[in-house]
């Protein structure tokens, strides 16, 4: 296991050395290489996933379609060492508003769920927080929700269907 993970996306396909299409052997020896795998509860339709949780903090899931394929990879905020970079931003130590400004530069961007949640459609990319911040804030004050908590690289429609609901 290292420490000090960068893990650069490059969408609409690839996290890193994780990418969307590949199989669940081959995903599996890269998380073995990225930390411990366990399996994760499947989604009705889609096998069970697995995933690592780093030291630093970060997870990494990668959850398969019924043909035993990644169709979704979502990594959570580390707590120190580790980042996870898209065209030079720390999508996690970068404000959520300025990833979102950068975004909407490059791309179509949609806002959901009151500010938690934003998705990129065209490069298959959404970023979630918890809460939002109450009103703007000054250095040393209240950071909850001014930074992303999860990003999430999918196939399209992940998600999209009725039945996606887990089932462990």
């Amino acid at each position: 296991m290292t420490s000090d993970l960068v893990i650069r996306l490059r969408p609409p396909g690839a996290a890193g050395p994780l990418r969307i299409g590949a199989t669940g052997e081959e995903t599996l020896e890269t998380l073995r290489r990225l930390g411990e795998p366990v399996v994760l509860c499947g989604f009705r339709g889609g096998r069970p996933g697995w995933g690592v949780e780093r030291p630093s903090g970060m997870s990494i899931d990668c959850h398969f379609d019924e043909s035993g394929r990644v169709e979704a990879i979502r990594l959570g905020s580390p707590d120190e060492t580790d980042a996870v970079i898209y065209e030079g931003l720390d999508l996690f130590r970068t404000p959520a508003d300025e990833v979102v400004a950068a975004l909407r530069a490059r791309t179509a961007v949609t806002e959901e769920e009151n500010g938690h949640t934003y998705r990129a459609p065209g490069l298959r990319l959404a970023l979630w927080r918890p809460v939002t911040p109450d009103e703007p804030g000054e250095d040393g004050e209240d950071w909850d929700g001014r930074f992303f908590a999860t990003v999430l690289l999918a196939r399209p429609g992940y998600g999209d269907e009725p039945s996606a609901q887990e089932a462990c």
